[in-house]
This record gives structure tokens, C-alpha cells and sequence, in this order.
């Protein structure tokens, strides 16, 4: 596919890095010279320095043969001027970056006049990530499948959790619970594990199941499943109103503290119930004073990564229940990798996810076997898991998990059939019209063909 990329920041260069690695024509264009040389010397694609939105500039960088465009600068209006514009020369598909609340209010209304194919929103999807976790704690992350049928949630495990020392094969019949175990990471490496793998301390073991089977495996092996009531908040941007937007019907009190006044007052009036500290988060003393060692959980998510960090490792100190910082860059990501962190959210990384998702599907389209419905990354994106809709021409329509040849690389997680998360056995099959959620290490997966090798 030929996609042309508006803004080379964070976001813009994780979304080239990530489909450079696909059989992708990608071209990104940037103000900055500084920007576009990064990304020429790292990277396989083509560049431009200059106004993304300009209608020249657009046209120079062969936007009318291209198959979609993608609109990620800082600055919502660019984004969408670069979309109406790409739209008139010929851009098959576009996508924009929009962070303004005001905007997203009227998303459905911009994406009919400005001809979108989708609005992505950073901002707003870090908060539903931190929410998600909120309502799991015991968690470092948790995601949601073919509209909550199934979950995926991560969860690292202590000396003396009761999945220590349990292999994956006595997994359903010790915990009483029908899960999988998809994936597991383990001295920073990541695979797919089988049924005789050895659970023990230290492991990140990603786990699929209904909402109602992972609440029983945490009932059953003693961990927390009860949502954090009380959380303590230092950063007041965008990131902080979605949050307060997404938690305030659901019993979480929440309280933010925030050094700037003008940002303080916008949370005040958009969200009364929401308490309110005008601070600075660094002090020790004002988070002492607010009750950081009382809260059931904290949250770091100022734009500053070194202040997220900074913060987030006195929470752990303080004796905080549950830590989640965002940080912004990957460098600092893997510099914390054996650290007491263990929720550490990337909006760049989500945003990518979501539009290597989009774009998966695309590529699918026209193919009879199914397309990617969502896909996440997981362990330092070197797992991908993915849900895949089966449409009619599936060829292995009805034939057994079992007289198939599966990928090692790759496993069949869930099969959600008539509404019901299925955790499959060998007598299980997949049907036209199911939704199927696999984990794989594989790259560039866009359909089961590519991870069932023929039959048995």
C-alpha cells in the first residue's frame, strides 16, 4: 500500500517505524528538518520537509495515488486541513489525529465533512487504557475483545502468587476457571508458550477469557479483582479530563492535582465532583498530604516523563496499592524495564496500534477469509494480539482445532461463536461469522490463513 504520513513526532515516527516493516510504500512529511533527517537516517521511507497541509506539498509527495493518508501533527486544525485537502487530490482513505474535547464532541459531524475514515485520539485512549486498569488493578494491563466478550489482562507474578509454580496444562482444572494463558514474558523474552510451561515469580503471563471466567480465576487464586476506589492523579491536561469523563459515574473518586491554575479551573467546571489541587506534584509533602499512601491507586500522566517517573517511584515508596505513569518516549520505556513500574501506558504506542490495526484491515478488504478487527501490542510489541472477523471462504470452515497445523509461533486464544467467548479445546473449530482472537509472534499477520499452516 502507498501511505503518506502528515507530522514526524512521536506519533507520526512510531506509526512509520511500525509499517515500514510491512510491504508498505510509506512517505511522511515535516515541518522540521531536524525531524525528517531522524527519520531518513532510521528509517525505509520516503521523505519531505515542508507544510503537510499544503496543497503542493501534497501533490509532490504523490498524495493523489495514494491509498491513505494519515494526519498526526500536533495541531488539530493541520490535520484536518491536510485530510479535506488529501480527500480533493485523490487520497483513497484518511485518517486524522484530534485532541481538542470541543472536536471530538462532533467527531461523526468531522468525519462526514471532512471525508475521514477515522479520528484517532491519543489522548482520549490513554485514559480508557488507565480506566480499564483502575477497574483491575492487580493488573498492568487490560484490554477488551469483539465488544467485552473477552478480556485480555497482564499480570506479573510474585513469589507468592498461587499460579507460581503451576504448569499451563493444570491451569483450568487448579484455578476452576476456563482462561488461556496466550503469552508469557519471561528475562525480557517474549513467546508463546505450551501446555507444559512452568508458570514461577517474575513472569508476565498475558491471560484470555470472559469478563465473568477471569473474575473467577482471580477469586480463585486470591488476586485482587476489586476496582480502585480512591485514586490520586498528578496532571491535568487532556489526559486527565478524559479520565475524569470516564470514571466519574462508575464509583471511582478521583482526585487531581495540578500546578498550572488555568488547568485546574477547566477541570473544575467540567467536572465538579472531581476534587481538585491546585500543586505541584513533585512535592513529596503536598502528595503525602493528599493521602498518596491511602489511595488505592496513582497515576502519573503530567506531559513531563521524568516528573511520571519521578512521582510514580514515591507512590511505590509511599506504599501506594496500584502505580500507572505514562511516558512518552520508548527509551525511557526500556529503561525501566526491571523496575517496580509495571502499568507504564505510550499513547504514541496506542495510537500506532490502533492505525497498524486500521490499515491491516485495509489491506484485507477484499479477501473472503476475514480482516482484523483490532490488534494490541503487548511485551515491547514483540507479541501481537489480534481479533480477527471469519467471513464466508474460510477453508477450514468447521474442521477441529485439532486436524489443523497451527503455527508455533501462534495460538487460537478465543473463539467467540454466537456471542459466547470460547476457550478452545482440539474439538473446537472455527465458523463463518466468528470472531477469533489469536496471539502470535509472527509479523504482519491480516488473516488465519497466515498462521494455519494446512491440515493435520
Amino acid at each position: 500500500m502507498k501511505i503518506v504520513i502528515a507530522g514526524a513526532g512521536r506519533v507520526g515516527y512510531s506509526i512509520a517505524h511500525e509499517l515500514s516493516k510491512g510491504n508498505h510504500e510509506i512517505t511522511l512529511i515535516d515541518r522540521d528538518g531536524d525531524r525528517v533527517q531522524k527519520v531518513a537516517n532510521n528509517l525505509d521511507v520516503m521523505v519531505y520537509e515542508g507544510n503537510a497541509a499544503s496543497y503542493e506539498m501534497l501533490k509532490e509527495a504523490g498524495v493523489k495515488n495514494s491509498d491513505l493518508l494519515i494526519a498526526v501533527t500536533k495541531n488539530d486544525e493541520t490535520n484536518l486541513l491536510c485530510c479535506l485537502c488529501a480527500n480533493k487530490i485523490g487520497a483513497k482513505h484518511t485518517i486524522a489525529r484530534v485532541r481538542t474535547r470541543d472536536y471530538i464532541k462532533q467527531a461523526n459531524f468531522l468525519k462526514e465533512e471532512f471525508g475521514l475514515s477515522m479520528i484517532i485520539n491519543p489522548e482520549e485512549e490513554t485514559a480508557s487504557e488507565i480506566s480499564r486498569i483502575l477497574r483491575f488493578p492487580s493488573a498492568s494491563k487490560v484490554e477488551s475483545f469483539a465488544n467485552s466478550r473477552a478480556e485480555s489482562v497482564e499480570i506479573k507474578i510474585s513469589q507468592g502468587n498461587r499460579l507460581n509454580g503451576m504448569s499451563l496444562s493444570d491451569l483450568r482444572s487448579r484455578s476452576g476457571a476456563n482462561v488461556l494463558v496466550c503469552a508469557v514474558s519471561r528475562d525480557n523474552e517474549a513467546f508463546i508458550p505450551r501446555g507444559d510451561y512452568v508458570i514461577r515469580a517474575g513472569d508476565r503471563l498475558n491471560i484470555i477469557g470472559s469478563y465473568q471466567q477471569i473474575n473467577l480465576l482471580a477469586k480463585n487464586m486470591g488476586i485482587n479483582r476489586h476496582t480502585a476506589k480512591n485514586v490520586l492523579a498528578v496532571g491535568g491536561g487532556n489526559v486527565a479530563l478524559y479520565l475524569a469523563h470516564q470514571v466519574h459515574n462508575t464509583g471511582i473518586k478521583l482526585k487531581i492535582v495540578e500546578k498550572e491554575k488555568e488547568a485546574c479551573a477547566k477541570i473544575k467546571e467540567a467536572f465538579p465532583k472531581v476534587s481538585v489541587v491546585y500543586g505541584n506534584g513533585n512535592d513529596p509533602e503536598l502528595l503525602k498530604e493528599e493521602g498518596i499512601s491511602d489511595a488505592n491507586a496513582f497515576v502519573a500522566i503530567t506531559d513531563d516523563d521524568d516528573d511520571n517517573v519521578i512521582t510514580s517511584m514515591f507512590a511505590v515508596s509511599s506504599g501506594c496499592e496500584k502505580v500507572i505513569t505514562q511516558i512518552h518516549e520508548s527509551h525511557i520505556i526500556k529503561l525501566l524495564s526491571n523496575n517496580n513500574l509495571d502499568s507504564i501506558i505510550q499513547p504514541s504506542g496506542i495510537a500506532t496500534q490502533r492505525i497498524v490495526s486500521y490499515v491491516r484491515s485495509m489491506q484485507n478488504a477484499y479477501k473472503s477469509s476475514g480482516a482484523v478487527e483490532s490488534l494490541y501490542y503487548i511485551f515491547d510489541r514483540n507479541i501481537e494480539i489480534l481479533e480477527l472477523k471469519v467471513s464466508e471462504g474460510f477453508k477450514y470452515d468447521s474442521v477441529p482445532l485439532k486436524s489443523l497445523r497451527i503455527s508455533r509461533d501462534a495460538i487460537v486464544a478465543s473463539i467467540i461463536h454466537n456471542g459466547s467467548c470460547i476457550i478452545p479445546s482440539g474439538d473446537d473449530s472455527i465458523h463463518s461469522g466468528d470472531s477469533v482472537i489469536i496471539a502470535t509472534s509472527l509479523k504482519g499477520v491480516l488473516k488465519l490463513e497466515d498462521i494455519v499452516e494446512g491440515k493435520a
